[in-house]
């Protein structure tokens, strides 16, 4: 259900979603669309009035996700494990793209190639760097916790860094981890790597993540920093 109010001149659509949950829930997704989910028993007004309270977060959050796209498709560098390359475009024979020395080199034998270009390395060192993070964490955390080494999977995410799926033995990370900080990506992998010990983020969940990352509240609010306008 689609849903419109109007906050002091300032329109809000929203998708509501009706489950069986006990609070009324609000989550606004990497494409910028804010979804909300209550039971049926929460009076339309109810949930209206909470979005409207949220209003400022949800302007803020999604001027996050724009500097996000704009940093992640910048034409002008190119981002590797939190570092920033500049850009330098190779008419070429072949098609390559390198890091030397502090720059992105793109070989190009037709500008057309780029974007596939881009995607290929980063599918390629995405593969590497995060099978030696969940190689590195399984070897801490299961000297702790009875678990199965899990399967890796890599797809790019519209909504969320990673997933987890404990009965498969499966983690799936967001290939644009690649781009940030490395201490960002180990949190991600713990993160999910917790969720095989507590199936949900309680108290008891962010427990598991402090005793393997103590300070992961301080990496993750170091990189939410790099999506607020200057």
């Amino acid at each position: 259900m689609r849903r419109k109010i109007l906050v002091e001149d300032f329109v809000l659509e929203y998708t509501l979603l009706i489950k069986k949950v006990k609070n009324v829930n609000l989550r606004i997704q990497e494409n910028g669309e804010i979804v909300v989910s209550c039971n049926a028993y929460v009076p339309l007004e109810k949930v209206d009035a909470f979005v409207a309270s949220k209003c400022q977060w949800l302007i803020e959050r999604k001027r996050q996700l724009q500097r996000k796209k704009d940093i992640l498709k910048s034409k002008d560098f190119f981002f590797y494990l939190g570092k920033s390359y500049p850009i330098h475009k190779i008419p070429s024979s072949y098609n390559r793209l390198r890091l030397n020395e502090g720059i992105c080199e793109i070989y190009l034998t037709d500008e057309n190639q780029e974007e596939k270009l881009r995607m290929h390395f980063c599918q390629q060192e995405a593969k590497k760097v995060f099978t030696e993070y969940v190689e590195k964490i399984y070897e801490r955390m299961r000297l702790d916790y009875s678990i199965t080494k899990p399967e890796v999977k890599i797809r790019k995410m519209k909504s969320r860094w990673g997933s987890c799926m404990p009965k498969k033995h499966q983690i799936t990370l967001n290939l644009e981890l690649i781009h940030f900080d490395p201490a960002f990506i180990e949190y991600v992998v713990v993160h999910e790597f917790a969720h095989f010990i507590q199936p949900n983020h309680s108290k008891a969940f962010y427990e598991v993540i402090e005793k393997i990352l103590p300070d992961y509240k301080k990496t993750v609010k170091n990189t939410l920093k790099l999506y607020k306008d200057e």
